[in-house]
């Protein structure tokens, strides 16, 4: 209804409260005795919500045809048993199905998974990875049925000998530099995280590749090797040096286009072989200097001067095509 938003955004305090007596309650049923007297069922009941659980959930993520980043996810937010464990603890206790000391395992067991569960998916990112080094055939299979490719499909060809240019991440940003390319005769190359995104581009005849593009196979398929410009669109990228580097180990003498949410990571990337880095921080700055500098009655030429002389000081000097690099 129309009031949705306005209950949600009122009921939030009350939600905070609720939070704050579950996790309150849950520490006073809580009875560490009971850990003491059933150590191998407390083990037992752990090894079923942290192992079994997540096993169960990657296989049927997996089947439903969604990719590994997706099913890892799944699997790690599921490793844990919540509030309604407690209902269902209540009534087999009061239906005499379960002992006294079974509840007090799920409280245990419950505050343990509950603790774990953050600290595990900090590292779901890193788990990935190493999954990608050791079964690179079944990654790529799982990312081929999620776009809902053969286990042989292959990128498209670009359009007759047309250069192409690789673009990592479709955002606001991606997309007006792929139309640019366009309009000037270069492929682009799309590589995106978002499965939806990419099933879209591909429709409207785009080349894109679903990947993570800090792995070498994901750049060498969307055929780095040969292209003339790689352009980091995307400043979420947390592994943008790692991509820098890989595109240059594929291509010597690719142009690297980097950007970056901070001016504090521009020179990580310029240290990785990026030939131009810009940052969001940069961007603002300077488009506050020339409101502020427009505000203040400064001429057009003032302004241009100052807004390089603060590109300066931010940027640097971009590397002109051809430059020798380090």
């Amino acid at each position: 209804s129309e009031f949705s938003v306005r209950a949600a955004t009122e009921a939030l305090p009350m939600r905070d409260a609720f939070a704050v007596l579950f996790f309150v309650s849950v520490g006073m049923l809580f009875n560490w005795t009971s850990i003491l007297a059933e150590p191998w069922l407390l083990l037992a009941t752990l090894g079923v919500i942290l192992i079994g659980k997540p096993i169960a959930a990657f296989v049927i993520v997996i089947l439903l045809r969604y990719p590994l980043r997706v099913a890892l996810a799944v699997s790690v937010v599921l490793a844990q048993i919540g509030e309604f464990s407690f209902i269902l603890a209540t009534l087999g206790r009061d239906l005499k199905i379960l002992p006294e000391n079974a509840a007090n395992i799920l409280v245990a067991a419950a505050i343990i998974s509950i603790t774990l569960n953050p600290l595990a998916y900090r590292f779901l990112a890193k788990l990935e990875k190493p999954i990608a080094r050791l079964m690179p055939g079944f990654v790529r299979w799982t990312e081929q049925r999620a776009l809902g490719e053969s286990a042989s499909g292959k990128v498209r060809k670009p359009v007759g000998r047309r250069p192409r240019a690789v673009i990592v991440g479709y955002g606001p940003v991606g997309r007006t530099v792929a139309r640019l390319l366009r309009e000037n005769k270069i492929e682009p190359v799309i590589i995106e995280m978002n499965v939806e995104v990419v099933q879209r581009l591909k429709a409207e005849g785009t080349i894109a590749i679903y990947g993570d593009a800090a792995r070498i196979d994901t750049l060498t398929e969307a055929g780095a090797e040969r292209a003339v410009a790689l352009v980091l669109s995307a400043s979420s990228v947390s592994d943008g040096g790692e991509i820098v580097r890989l595109a240059r180990q594929l291509n010597r003498e690719i142009r690297v286009l980097a950007r970056t949410a901070y001016v504090r990571e521009l020179e990580a990337l310029r240290t990785a072989g990026a030939d131009e880095a810009y940052s969001g921080e940069g961007e603002v700055a300077l488009a506050m200097t020339a409101a502020v500098l427009r505000n203040l009655g400064a001429s057009p030429e003032q302004i241009d001067r100052e807004r390089q002389r603060v590109h300066g000081e931010i940027f640097g000097e971009p590397k002109p095509p051809g430059a020798p690099r380090a």
